[in-house]
């Protein structure tokens, strides 16, 4: 009896016991519940969006990390290397968006509720892009026997055999550049989940419909064009007509003088935002006319793992940018304060983490001697010049939202002749190690000018607008 009864006794108590740890589960699930109601609408989207752009960016960057080393084992070396020049250049080609991509979310965000203002201004930029996607594959066309004969580098390729591929390059241009102005209008309506989702599904598609080509059809530059090329045109398309789906019927058409009127009120702002892009691709421009296309195909390898880096600020600045712009000219700084704490945390300690596990992470990454032998020391340069580039960030969102587009362009201006002279010089001596090299320098030229300006410019410039 007293066996039963010690039994029975532990029974309840351990019954107690398993009923107590749930009520406090409850209680748990509960105050989170509460928690959560505080969150206000305003914190939800952000939540929201940098949740999705989070999402995005690693799932494009895994696809890039993850199929860079297969690209490079089923390609022949020069074949990997038109690869990573037509990749570059439609990079480099981004410069004609001269900052539009940035202009246009915020100019949707101080739409505001307005259909037909976001409207008129989505129907603006699309024809903006339009036209420029035109230009630059009208001109694109025409230069590629230059490209072919007097530009590249080449080895083991004829440069007839590289015409076809260049010319789908451009192609790939004209859908891609005049896509961003959809992700553009999703950005700022803050509707960054369906910008994400598009990037990723077609990211997807694009990239299975290469390894597919390169490992069943032939393994060439043609066929991993050809897959990005019909899989840009079938983004375009479905992007097009799912924000269609939202705007006001019939469609709004911009005239041509308030086309050249929205041009020239951005034109100061868009030439520094050009000049800043251009810095950001002297290495892809200036490397494949001095270095082989061999070995220009190892740096852009290496490079692209460190871009990946490169990709976690956005996510956080895309997220807190319409904010910036309607909080910052009334004086209100808690939004910049969380991304500064969010830069450090995201982008500026792991980059710093990642140089100096460098070596151990290109072996690790991509099988392959030569590329952790060489590649090492860039890919240090480039992770220190993106954290750099990651506390720029801080003030060059703050210049944006003031529009001191002068001081941009004064920057990148000099950026640019700094970078380029560097590049230029030091690249027949040092080889792809230039490129690095002249990341970090760039990036120190705007962090210096982005101090410069707050203790000197960003003042005065508040006071002028308080006065007004």
């Amino acid at each position: 009896m007293r066996q039963h009864g010690a039994r029975f006794l532990a029974e309840i108590l351990s019954g107690w016991e398993k009923c107590t740890k749930i009520l406090y589960i409850i209680a748990f699930l509960n105050e989170i519940k509460i928690n959560i109601r505080r969150i206000t609408p305003e914190q939800q989207v952000f939540l929201r969006n940098a949740a999705f752009n989070y999402g995005g960016i690693i799932w494009r960057a895994a696809l890039s990390i993850l199929l860079v080393p297969v690209y490079v084992r089923h390609l022949p070396s020069e074949q990997w290397g038109v690869v990573a020049f037509c990749m570059a250049l439609q990079s480099f080609l981004t410069l004609v968006d001269a900052g539009l991509a940035q202009i246009l979310p915020r100019d949707i965000a101080r739409a505001g509720a307005s259909a037909n203002l976001c409207a008129n201004t989505f129907a603006k930029f699309s024809r903006m892009y339009f036209f420029l996607a035109c230009l630059v594959f009208g001109l694109g066309q025409i230069s590629i026997p230059w490209l072919t004969s007097s530009w590249l580098k080449l080895d083991g390729i004829a440069p007839s055999d590289l015409a076809f591929t260049l010319r789908l390059a451009f192609v790939l241009f004209f859908f891609q550049f005049w896509n961003t102005v959809h992700l553009g209008y999703w950005n700022g309506m803050q509707q960054q989940h369906r910008s994400n989702i598009s990037q990723v599904v077609f990211a997807t598609l694009k990239h299975g419909g290469a390894l597919l080509m390169v490992l069943l059809w032939s393994p060439s530059a043609d066929s991993y064009l050809i897959a990005f090329s019909s899989g840009a045109a079938i983004e375009w398309l479905c992007n097009r007509r799912l924000i269609a789906n939202h705007l006001p019927h019939p469609p709004y058409k911009p005239t041509f003088s308030e086309l050249y009127a929205t041009a020239r009120s951005t034109v100061t702002l868009s030439l520094g935002v050009l000049l800043g892009i251009l810095v950001s691709q002297l290495d892809k421009l200036l490397l494949p006319g001095i270095v082989s296309i061999d070995n220009y195909g190892r740096y852009a390898a290496v490079a692209g793992l460190g871009l990946a880096f490169l990709q976690f600020q956005s996510p956080v600045v895309s997220a807190l940018y319409p904010r910036l712009a309607k909080e910052l000219p009334v004086g209100a700084t808690k939004s910049l304060h969380t991304l500064v704490l969010a830069l450090i945390a995201t982008n500026i300690l792991p980059c710093l983490i990642a140089a100096a596990t460098a070596s151990w992470l290109l072996r690790l990454w991509i099988h392959s001697p030569i590329i952790v032998s060489i590649g090492t020391l860039p890919l240090q340069l480039i992770l220190l010049s993106i954290a750099v580039n990651s506390a720029y960030q801080i003030f060059y969102q703050q210049i944006l939202v003031f529009g001191d587009g002068r001081y941009v362009m004064c920057i990148n201006a000099c950026n640019v002749i700094v970078v380029a002279v560097f590049i230029a010089f030091t690249a027949p001596h040092l080889g792809i190690v230039a490129g690095g090299a002249g990341w970090l320098l760039g990036a120190c030229v705007q962090l210096t000018a982005g101090l410069i300006w707050v203790f000197f410019r960003k003042p005065r410039m508040i006071k002028t607008k308080s006065v007004s």
